[in-house]
């Protein structure tokens, strides 16, 4: 597995996702939908941050065990 590849998966992980009600949060490396939620924090000033890992077996991210940040807006 080359370097650039695990880099740009880590990019894809910390930059975020959309969280949406319907769809919950989609894999930003493997399109798994409603990835599962491994911390809520409160809402802060009208977002909320979730924290997430995809259980994908293929997944790169769900190997590295690499969280995935998503963000809902009111």
């Amino acid at each position: 597995m080359s370097a650039k590849l695990i880099a740009a998966a880590m990019a894809k992980a910390k930059e975020g996702v959309i969280f949406s009600p319907k769809d919950g949060a989609v894999c930003p490396w493997c399109g798994a939908v409603r990835i599962p939620v491994t911390s809520s924090p409160k809402w802060d000033g009208g977002i909320k941050i979730r924290y997430h890992k995809c259980k994908e077996h293929g997944c790169l991210l769900a190997q590295m065990g690499q969280g995935v940040k998503s963000i809902q807006g009111e």
